[in-house]
């Protein structure tokens, strides 16, 4: 097996040569090769993830003024929603 199409970040292509291969791999050797294809697309997804954050900011302040003005929404709800996005954003404080 050829590992520099499992350690790079570029797109792995499904050749013949690598088909061939994962075919005769046991079953160890398949779930590394899977694990390794998946940490290499979470890193990806991950630096991407943090350039279009960088990218498209988020006034935070206008967002919770926006919640706050939703009709049926009072203060206290429009505060547990941004302790939410809050704490899913992983923001320690607005």
């Amino acid at each position: 097996m050829d590992t520099k199409d499992t350690n790079s970040n570029d797109k792995i292509e499904l050749d013949r040569n690598l088909y061939r291969s994962i075919k005769k791999m046991d079953r160890a050797t398949l779930e590394g090769l899977l694990n390794n294809i998946f940490e290499n697309g979470r890193k990806k997804g991950n630096e991407e993830a943090v350039a279009n954050v960088d990218d498209s900011a988020i006034d935070l302040r206008e967002l919770e003024n926006d919640i706050k003005a939703i009709r049926g929404i009072g203060e206290k709800r429009a505060d547990e929603i941004m302790y939410l996005i809050e704490k899913h954003f992983c923001i320690s404080d607005l």
